[in-house]
């Protein structure tokens, strides 16, 4: 087992992770009604914009909470750069939701930008909460549930597409494509209870050890 040096939990950042799981519970409520409600009526798309721009707030709240948790990560090559793809990759997917929502940018260059942002979070998911699951005193739980989010994305989206993609008789088709859905769904549903529970975890006051003669860093 790694060890690591535990920073003092970010209160802003603990708040913040609160809030996240808020919004990205109400995101998750209005894309299932827009499919529901809206898309077998071709519109009007109310709860689509709604979705939009709660996923806009969504990339902003997560940004520090996502750096926040990083901290934890046992120093490699791939952390920095991960970490800041990440949350470029998150300010990115607030941008385009937000010109969506303005009318700014159109519906499709704005899905591809929010799906590009979507699957680096998911990957960061997946490969910062493996690494930390073998890290002491990490919440295992915690970590496994980011994995699961992560992996079940990351195998989600490309199932999903490839159900589309493949020929084939329309049982095979659907059948792969439902997998992919159930799969991708799982990972979005759990994904507001993840920053829930980061917002625990980030408010719980921690030990800090310092190196001697270092002063401890503020939370």
């Amino acid at each position: 087992m790694e060890q690591f040096t535990e920073v003092p939990g970010d209160r802003t950042a603990s708040i913040l992770a609160y809030s996240a799981a808020g919004v990205g519970v109400a995101g998750v409520l209005t894309l299932g009604a827009m499919y529901a409600v809206e898309v077998p009526k071709g519109g009007p798309f109310v709860f689509g914009a709604i979705n939009d721009a709660t996923g806009a707030v969504f990339n902003v709240l997560v940004i520090p909470v996502i750096l926040q948790v990083h901290k934890r990560l046992p120093q490699a090559p791939w952390t920095e750069p991960l970490k800041w793809v990440t949350a470029a990759a998150c300010a990115a997917g607030a941008t385009s939701s937000a010109l969506l929502v303005l009318k700014v940018m159109d519906f499709g260059p704005s899905t591809a930008v929010s799906v590009a942002a979507i699957v680096i979070q998911g990957l960061w998911f997946f490969v910062a909460n493996n690494k930390l699951l073998h890290v002491d005193d990490y919440p295992k739980g915690f970590a496994k549930l980011g994995r699961f989010i992560g992996g079940s994305l990351l195998i989600g989206l490309p199932l999903a597409g490839l159900g589309f993609l493949i020929p084939g008789p329309e049982w095979l088709r659907y059948a792969v494509m439902g997998a992919g859905f159930v799969a991708g769904a799982s990972s979005w549903a759990a994904w507001p209870y993840w920053y829930f529970k980061a917002g625990k975890f980030l408010g719980h006051k921690r030990a800090v050890e310092t190196p001697r003669g270092a002063a401890p860093e503020p939370a």
